[in-house]
């Protein structure tokens, strides 16, 4: 495809084609009408960027898949750029760079944010990029754009209407943004607009979304998605019209609304340049929807299903063991089949492609076993297991446990326990209300630094209400970003530190943890964290003497609340398994 593509830039005089892995929601996960770096490439990371010039191409990606791409691109002549390692230029620079030198590069405006662009564009002033997304289209023969049935989310499931909502919206609008005059909000995150309208969809694998748009007014709203999949009468006596997806990039431009609002970080330049014709302002989605706090509803459902989810995980872990001990193992891909199955008898659908991973694959963070080429388990050494389930209205889970599977080397109990002290303090944190996430990242890192280790990703990302297992508002990472929200009660964030020993294994711990009031410190809001994972962390790859008395109490308290929650759900034979295994006396 690639030849094809080069075909189709010389016919059209371009000399750099920039594609971008984001859909035109800029979403995170796209469908299969969207992959067009997997058609082009053979890359199959959720995050990556290619360059392809008249006789190079280069592929951007992070940490998360150095190990991963570099097998997949092997034998393509696509060079790897390993974002984040020192000397490595950002893909938007190598563009400018290119911009500079007078090449002419063309790309899908609708695949970038109107951030991301301007900053590009603004390298080289009064350059010319051209708009390739009917070259992009042409040079890569994917499915088209799929839509399924699109549900109501019950109110009482919620917490609260989308009427509520929607007016809540419109009075920050009016606080934050437009005090008077008639206004637009425009809004392409799908998620943002399933959580609004209190709607949910299955276009995408594993995101329970629609493919939509949408337009806040001041005094009417306008909902895109395919009309014939969803019963409209419930959101037309709300005020809300419904119009056919496709109709969308025609109306934006013609509203007489004379201000336009918008985030500039989640809408694509097309949309943007779209609302040229009325006075323009940037906001940001993160302070008009508020889907990162979770209400009382939300969370009560949270804590349901990660109850139902721990079951399904001392379960499948139980079983892991016994096979183990009886030396039955099955290879990678049969492992992860077989948890899958336990969780779909649970929940309609998993939350994300579940990774199962043993010995060195489980140092490649993202890693997908595949059904001919799965490696055998065999009884000593770790399988990584990350997995997650969406609970239909209650929630969204995700995990990860390193397993042993036998005797473990003294280095890989090591690695362990510096990770499993690193979960700990996480979890233990109190610290002020209104902070951001790059505070807290150190109580995680800490103990891999101390012992010479580093975790090539980010410590922990915010996990939507039955949306998407990876919320971009709120994160725990090193480095904040923009738009990031600030941590209140009701934020719930992943907690999931790893160490990564190239050819030899990985570890990860992951619990999620719902962000709780703690009380105040000389006049300040405080915060902690409470656990929703309820899942026991393995005590044989626990070198315990490299735990501090704090830590071990952490620990031993988190062990007696797996007890008090998860026992009462299962059976007797599992109930004296899991307290052997958490030593409960």
């Amino acid at each position: 495809m690639l030849k094809r593509l080069r075909r189709l830039m010389n016919e059209h005089g371009i000399d750099v084609f920039a594609v971008f892995m984001e859909d035109p929601h800029l979403s995170e996960y796209t469908g299969a009408c969207d992959k067009y770096i997997a058609a082009l490439s053979g890359f199959t990371g959720s995050a990556g960027t290619l360059v392809v010039e008249k006789d190079e191409a280069r592929l951007w990606t992070d940490s998360r898949y150095y190990v991963q791409a570099d097998a997949q691109l092997s034998g393509s002549n696509i060079k790897l750029m390993k974002s984040g390692m020192p000397g490595v230029i950002r893909p938007e620079d190598y563009i400018g760079d290119c911009l500079a030198k007078g090449l002419t590069v063309s790309f899908d405006k609708k695949t970038l944010s109107y951030a991301k662009y301007r900053n590009i564009a603004k390298l080289v002033r009064n350059c010319d990029i051209k708009d390739g997304s009917g070259i992009l289209h042409e040079c890569a023969d994917l499915p088209g754009r799929h839509h399924e049935n699109i549900v109501y989310m019950p109110d009482d499931a919620a917490g609260l209407g989308a009427s509520d909502k929607i007016a809540k919206v419109r009075s920050l609008i009016r606080k934050k943004y437009v005090p008077s005059g008639d206004y637009m909000y425009v809004l392409s995150d799908m998620a943002s607009i399933m959580w609004l309208f209190n709607l949910r969809g299955s276009d995408i694998s594993y995101v329970p979304v629609a493919y939509s748009y949408a337009i806040i007014r001041d005094s009417s709203a306008i909902l895109y998605v395919e009309k014939g999949a969803i019963d409209d009468r419930s959101l037309i006596s709300s005020g809300v019209f419904v119009r056919d997806y496709a109709l969308f990039y025609d109306d934006i431009g013609k509203l007489p609304d004379e201000f336009a609002i918008a985030d500039i970080e989640h809408n694509n330049c097309e949309i943007i340049s779209s609302c040229e014709n009325h006075e323009f302002i940037e906001c940001s989605d993160t302070e008009l929807i508020r889907k990162a706090v979770k209400n009382s509803a939300e969370i009560e459902g949270m804590r349901r299903c990660h109850i139902e989810d721990a079951a399904v995980m001392i379960r499948f872990i139980m079983r892991v063991k016994e096979m183990a001990e009886n030396n039955n193992l099955p290879d990678e891909y049969e492992l992860g089949a077989m948890l899958d199955d336990m969780r779909l008898a649970k929940c309609p659908s998993l939350s994300f492609s579940t990774i199962c991973a043993y010995g060195k694959n489980a140092a490649i963070v993202h890693y997908t076993a595949d059904k001919d080429t799965a490696k055998p388990l065999e009884p000593h050494g770790f399988v990584l297991v990350d997995s997650g389930g969406q609970y239909m209205f209650e929630g969204t889970t995700d995990i990860t446990r390193t397993v042993s599977l036998g005797p473990v080397s003294k280095e890989e109990k090591e690695v362990y326990t510096a990770v499993l002290k690193g979960n700990l303090r996480l979890m233990d944190m109190v610290f002020p209300e209104g902070f951001k996430g790059a505070l807290l990242d150190a109580a995680a890192e800490t103990p891999l630094w101390e012992k010479g280790y580093y975790c090539g990703h980010g410590i922990g990302h915010g996990v939507g209400h039955y949306l998407s297992v990876h919320e971009s508002e709120a994160r725990i990472s090193r480095n904040s970003a923009e738009h990031e929200c600030a941590f209140h009660p009701g934020v719930i964030v992943s907690d999931e530190p790893g160490v990564y020993i190239e050819g030899a294994f990985g570890v990860r711990l992951e619990n999620l943890l719902l962000t709780v009031d703690a009380g105040s410190a000389d006049g300040h809001g405080m915060c902690s964290f409470e656990p929703l994972t309820l899942v026991p962390f393995d005590k044989e790859a626990i070198d315990a003497s490299l735990l501090t008395p704090k830590e071990q109490s952490i620990l031993n308290d988190y062990n007696m609340l797996i007890w008090e929650k998860i026992s009462p759900v299962l059976d007797e034979k599992e109930r004296i398994w899991l307290k052997d295994y958490i030593d409960i006396a």
